[in-house]
């Protein structure tokens, strides 16, 4: 319990910083500052991607190990005369997980909260289409509690700010079980897992074979664009990726009679460990991921080996992830993404298993110690 507690308050601060995608100077800042005592040299691009190389033996293979700093969110369009903001999506968020939320718009003086406009429950109460249809995004707008434009200025407010939902990480339900909610998870968790298993190494003392660079990916939710300049700058032998991935809840098997998530939809659960990912595809990049065998086989030996618990996600056809930008680097990288299971993802809570991010952090660990001088990663035998 006492390493959970010391990754619960570590997850806490992160979750605490605001990353909509295009926004992450300050996860950036954080993260780079969280590295440079794990890392042999830190540095952070143009683009905001911070790297943290951990030297191998010469010779041995570059590997890169992304995991997303950015979150979806939303951004201020413009203001109405009236002082109510409009607002878009940043990423993949339906309206329904937009609608009839607090949030909090990051202007240069502070935060403002506001509240994404609902019809009154009185009023939708008596009418059914009403009372179950949300309308589409261009559709919402943001309270602020201004009266005019100019009011709404005054408070700090303007168009291209980031929003974020205004929720307070915490346990969900005791302590013991793990699991804990907020907002932003994704991929926070997998920041968490990279910093967890950069300590392990540091704490080891003994050199890799491999050379292993943990990114910190900017606008992963807006098309990979971090995962894809780093792949560029860095050209490695070989890719782990980390990220978050959508995974079971409820109960019963029937769709759209309930928010339930079934298997058929998500197979993997929460505290039975990462998911090995063998293909996955975007649903908005046009491309995405089938996990090299190679690198498969070494994680799975590994979690084996080790004793750490580990689930194979089989086909996750709704998402992917920086890997997948990565694998088309140079002449190809044979690459994986090892999956944090998460529940409702993209939306004003998550819910995700410290167990899990602890398991994946030891996984990433131990498979990059695994890689000598005689590991082979073709996809056949010569």
């Amino acid at each position: 319990m006492e390493r959970l507690s010391g990754m619960f308050e570590r997850l806490k601060v992160l979750a605490a910083i605001p990353a909509t995608s295009g926004f992450e100077q300050e996860i950036a800042r954080r993260l780079a500052d969280e590295m440079r005592p794990l890392a042999d040299r830190v540095e952070v691009d143009a683009f905001g991607n911070v790297y943290g190389t951990l030297e191998g033996s010469v010779g041995g293979p570059r590997v890169l190990v992304p995991a997303h700093s950015d979150s979806v969110g939303m951004i201020v369009s413009h203001i109405e005369d009236n002082g109510y903001l409009r607002l878009d999506v940043v990423g993949s968020v339906p309206a329904n997980l937009v609608y009839a939320q607090r949030v909090l718009i990051r202007t240069p003086t502070g935060p403002r909260t506001g509240v994404v406009g609902s019809k009154p429950g009185h009023i939708a109460f008596r009418d059914q289409t009403l009372g179950t249809t949300v309308p589409p995004v261009d559709a919402l707008f943001i309270d602020v509690g201004a009266s005019s434009k100019i009011e709404a200025q005054r408070i700090g407010v303007a168009p291209g700010q980031q929003v974020t939902w205004d929720r307070e990480f915490a346990w969900l339900g005791d302590p013991s079980t793990g699991m804990v909610t907020g907002r932003s998870l994704d991929d926070k968790v997998g920041c968490l897992a990279v910093l967890e298993a950069m300590r392990s190494l540091r704490a080891a003392r003994a050199r890799l074979h491999a050379t292993v660079i943990f990114v910190a990916a900017v606008q992963e939710e807006v098309g990979l664009r971090g995962a894809t300049q780093a792949a560029g700058k860095i050209r490695p032998d070989l890719c782990i990726g980390i990220d978050a991935t959508v995974s079971q809840a409820g109960f019963g098997t029937g769709l759209g009679e309930h928010p339930s998530t079934t298997f058929s939809e998500a197979a993997n659960s929460l505290g039975a460990g990462p998911g090995l990912s063998v293909m996955d595809r975007g649903a908005s990049v046009p491309f995405g991921l089938f996990g090299h065998p190679a690198l498969i086989a070494l994680c799975r030996e590994t979690a084996e080996r080790e004793g750490i618990p580990y689930q194979i996600e089989g086909s996750m056809p709704i998402i992917t992830s920086d890997a997948a930008a990565v694998q088309f680097a140079g002449a190809g990288v044979p690459s994986l993404t090892i999956k944090i299971p998460s529940r409702y993802t993209h939306g004003p809570i998550e819910v995700c298993s410290l167990k899990d991010i602890a398991a994946t952090a030891d996984l990433v660990a131990a498979s990059l110690r695994a890689i000598g001088p005689d590991s082979r990663f073709q996809f056949i035998e010569p």
